[in-house]
């Protein structure tokens, strides 16, 4: 267990650290104990999950996970580079999902089971949450996985060319019941790639909302680069709605 927590929100004894396939799952625990909701997301930034846990409002574990080549891990298939400092994309999505959902949440559940989930026995509803590329791959993962009940993207990259084929011409392993979108105002605005991504995204969400699942597409101001730990925050709330 580790031995740096949260102020405020979260004890120091409600937050695990583990190193799981090369990866660090950072857990966050609900101080007051049972639930059945695991929420996991993939971070960008330092700090950004601690953020993310003060500001949400619902009842949850969120699961962060860390260590993640970012361009190679949370890309479904090769694209070229798209900013001026950024790499190519790897297209390793595949590979690191199989971690993900075969070696990281079975060691994570069976770490904090005992502590959170002896009421709720093997019933765990599962969420993924993302933003940027990481929102783009929590989509893809639809497609190869059937353990997640919700979806949160985030200024997702659906921009990245391919997606909307792809998603249209797949059938998912599992419907998930909500996926929530969000995009900030400025974000159609940079280059040439980045300017499809309010219509794909929009796109996204009437092909979801067409299939039957609830869905909604909240519009923030700023780039993509403001309020970052808000806007999971609201997300990953908006997810647990009714689900209380």
């Amino acid at each position: 267990m580790s031995d740096q927590g949260q102020s405020g929100k979260q004890a120091a004894q409600n937050l695990y650290s583990l190193n799981v396939s090369g990866y660090t799952a950072r857990c966050f625990l609900p101080k007051d104990g049972k639930t059945d909701r695991i929420v996991y997301m993939h971070a960008a930034m330092p700090d950004e999950a601690d953020k993310v846990w003060q500001l949400l409002s619902c009842q949850c574990v969120l699961v962060c996970i860390e260590g993640i080549e970012w361009n190679r891990d949370m890309s479904p298939w090769y694209h070229p580079g798209v900013f001026a400092k950024g790499g190519d994309f790897a297209g390793g999505a595949d590979l690191y999902l199989q971690k993900l959902c075969h070696e990281i949440i079975p060691e994570v559940e069976e770490k904090i089971h005992p502590d959170i989930m002896v009421e709720f026995k093997n019933e765990v509803h599962r969420y993924l949450a993302g933003y940027s590329l990481s929102g783009l791959f929590s989509l893809y993962a639809l497609y190869h996985t059937d353990l997640f009940e919700g979806i949160a993207c985030m200024s997702g990259s659906l921009w990245y060319e391919g997606w909307i084929p792809y998603m249209k011409k797949h059938e998912m392993c599992r419907k998930p019941e909500k996926i929530y979108f969000s995009l900030g105002d400025q974000e159609a605005k940079g280059n040439s790639q980045m300017r499809t991504v309010a219509e794909r995204t929009e796109e996204t969400k009437r092909y979801m909302e067409d299939l039957g699942i609830s869905t909604i597409l909240e519009w923030n101001p700023g780039n993509h680069f403001r309020d970052v730990p808000e806007r999971i925050a609201r997300g990953i709330d908006w997810l647990m709605t009714d689900a209380e």
